[in-house]
Formats: C-alpha cells, structure tokens, sequence
C-alpha cells in the first residue's frame, strides 16, 4: 500500500514538473520561429507578449562632405541621435541627423544638384526606395542611397 501510494505521489509530481515546464518550452518554440528579435505572432504553442521593448535608431548625414552615421537598437530618440551623430562627426563636421525611427528602417539618398532625401519604411529595401523616389522627385541627378538602417 505505502509502495502503491509512493508510486502515485512520484507520478503526479512529474506531471506537475511536466506541466510547469511545458509553458517555457512552448515560449522557447515561439521565439524561435518568429522573425524578428520579438515575438508578437501568436502560433499555436505560444502566447501574446506585451509591447516590444523600444529601439530607436538614428541616420545623421553631412550634405557637403558626404560623412554619414547610423545608429539603431537604442532605448531612446536621443541616445540614438547621439550615437549617430558622434559616428558621423568622425568623417565629416557639417553632419546633422535626417531621421530618426522607432521599430522601421530609415534611409537617406542624395544627387548631384539636391539636398539629402530621408524616408522611413517597414523594410530596409522600402526605405531605400522611398528616399531613391524623393531625391529623383526632387530635381536630383545620379541619385544614390548614401546610407541605410533598420532599428528592430
């Protein structure tokens, strides 16, 4: 009896050991299949998280000397400009931030003739589209995408 009833008690432990450690497992398969550094997709094992947390990431740019700095996965707009400014100003001292984002891409592109052209995007390729569209919108010759960043 005591055999039978030590068995039992063995049993539901390791179900209850079982149960306890399914959540982190199902959390560890949910991670590892989505795309990004987060997970917000619901699959069939995992669960919703809140919101992600920030990531901001800056572009800085010198139109005259051509210097650029990028920065991205910081926990504030400022920290993020900062960084890119400082990386710019190694190259180049008439830097100034063009954009910032949060969670998106951002690019600058310039042309023979125009200013720099900033835009953001979902997608590192659709923010570089969008700033190539603006420069050559803008009157710009021989547009090129100087630099380009995403902030996930």
């Amino acid at each position: 009896m005591i055999r039978k009833a030590t068995i039992v008690v063995a049993m539901i432990a390791g179900l209850a050991a079982l149960l306890v450690a399914r959540p982190a497992r199902a959390l560890e398969n949910c991670i590892s299949v989505c795309d990004d550094a987060y997970c917000t997709v619901q699959h069939k094992h995992c669960v919703e998280f809140g919101p992600p947390p920030p990531a901001y990431g800056a572009i800085a740019y010198g139109s005259s000397s051509g210097a650029w700095g990028k920065s991205y996965h910081w926990g504030s707009q400022a920290e993020a400009e900062r960084v890119a400014m400082q990386n710019c100003a190694q190259h180049g001292n008439d830097c100034a931030v063009m954009v910032w984002f949060e969670h998106k891409c951002g690019a600058v592109a310039s042309g023979e003739g125009t200013a720099a052209f900033w835009a953001l995007g979902d997608s590192e390729n659709q923010a570089r589209a969008d700033a190539q569209n603006k420069c050559v919108q803008g009157g710009g010759k021989d547009c090129q995408v100087q630099v380009s960043q995403c902030s996930r």
